[in-house]
């Protein structure tokens, strides 16, 4: 993806000059628009076909005819969440010019992972102003990531070791215990990978969850090609690879408790560089002004690492994807589809025929909640064996982890 020449004539529209390059085709400003706009649109033409026997039967369950559907979408003010919101903008904008209805709205949640300040303190909350006045069609909302600590589908007496004065099964309840929580862990990739999982479990479970009549029709996260290759990789490395269907493929997630919801990735087919060029290109005003979206350093010119200590896996990944995405893009999109094709074996069926929330609940990791390939995991443990876990700890609880989640916690 370049800056096209001056004098190129538009690939698409032959009549506006074009000043991007986009997979080898020179296009304008607007024919960029409707790429990526179109590119979500059909996403979200898969999710309402795929859905629609469950959203009628939920409809009709709660006595509403409402023909709008209604989305939880997670903002983390990346480019690819921030472009999300956007090109929905877009497209109900789009609709409406043609008469025709809005065909969904949107609740747009950010987690706040900024444990050290208060709720009047947190800056998430100016920018989400900036957020509501500039798509009043939209509803926003921060929650905290210590909403986490009320979800009895952790178990977090598997994390408590790493907590001195937290003893037994007594999960943390102030910010600063989770905070020293994530801190003791023995790794950044163990910290990164911890709070990735605590703010999806979190997203997860409200959209699941919400008191909303009618109930939220699928939860919507901005993941880009790039993203999903990133975490393809990231997953597989850290020992997660059988959970893979359920991190990268779009349809139904469960919260732990038996409630599913289904989970999609509207942005899936757009690479991050051209979600970045759409925010200071198409969108109007750019949304990489006013300190409306923090954009990643891989976005950036990459400079060189002086120490790897400090680098979580997915730090490494993200820097490979963003020197592949710019110049073999295509390797990156094999990679998401690859990973397309991988089916979730069993597990959907296990978890339909589970009789109560202890049963659910057994079939998959206490802390990740991702179903558990018991053979693959001895595998991937070669000859480590297992954990003796932390003095206090059930070897029981331990077995009831993925081994991405063991190593995570006890390194």
């Amino acid at each position: 993806m370049t800056q096209a020449g001056p004098n190129n004539q538009c690939r698409r529209c032959k009549e506006q000059e074009a000043v991007h390059t986009i997979r080898s085709d020179p296009i304008c400003n607007d024919c960029f628009c409707r790429f990526t706009t179109t590119k979500t649109v059909k996403r979200l033409e898969v999710l309402n076909r795929e859905t629609r026997g469950s959203r009628a039967d939920r409809l009709s369950a709660d006595g509403s005819n409402n023909s709008l559907r209604k989305f939880y979408a997670g903002l983390s003010f990346g480019p690819s969440s921030s472009a999300l919101v956007d090109i929905c903008d877009q497209i109900i904008v789009g609709r409406l010019s043609r008469g025709r209805d809005a065909a969904f709205s949107l609740h747009v949640v950010h987690i706040d992972t900024d444990l050290e300040r208060s709720d009047s303190q947190s800056p998430v909350e100016q920018r989400l102003e900036r957020w509501r006045a500039r798509y009043p069609r939209f509803t926003f909302e921060r929650v905290p990531l210590t909403d986490v600590l009320s979800l009895d589908t952790i178990d977090w007496a598997v994390l408590l070791p790493a907590l001195s004065g937290l003893t037994g099964s007594t999960p943390p309840t102030l910010p600063a215990q989770l905070q020293a929580l994530l801190d003791n862990l023995p790794s950044a990739t163990s910290r990164r990978d911890m709070l990735d999982l605590l703010v999806r479990r979190l997203l997860i479970s409200r959209a699941a969850t919400a008191t909303e009549t009618p109930p939220y029709d699928a939860l919507l996260l901005g993941c880009s090609t790039t993203a999903l290759a990133e975490r393809t990789l990231t997953e597989t490395a850290k020992g997660r690879g059988f959970s893979l269907p359920w991190q990268i493929n779009d349809g139904a997630v469960e919260d732990g408790t038996g409630r599913q919801i289904p989970l999609y990735y509207p942005l899936r087919e757009l690479f991050r560089n051209e979600l970045v060029l759409y925010l200071s290109a198409v969108a109007r005003p750019p949304l990489i002004e006013g300190d409306f979206v923090l954009l990643p350093a891989s976005s950036m010119a990459s400079g060189a690492v002086v120490s790897h200590r400090d680098l979580s896996i997915e730090e490494v990944m993200a820097r490979y994807f963003a020197e592949v995405e710019a110049n073999y893009p295509s390797i990156v999109a094999n990679v998401v589809r690859t990973t397309a094709k991988l089916e979730r074996h069993d597990h959907d069926h296990e978890h339909n025929h589970a009789h109560d929330d202890g049963e659910r609940a057994a079939t998959g990791c206490r802390v990740c909640g991702m179903p558990l390939d018991e053979a693959g995991n001895e595998r991937w443990k070669g000859e480590i064996g297992h954990l003796d876990g932390p003095e206090g700890t059930p070897m029981q609880r331990i077995e009831r982890l993925c081994y991405g989640c063991e190593r995570s916690i006890y390194g």
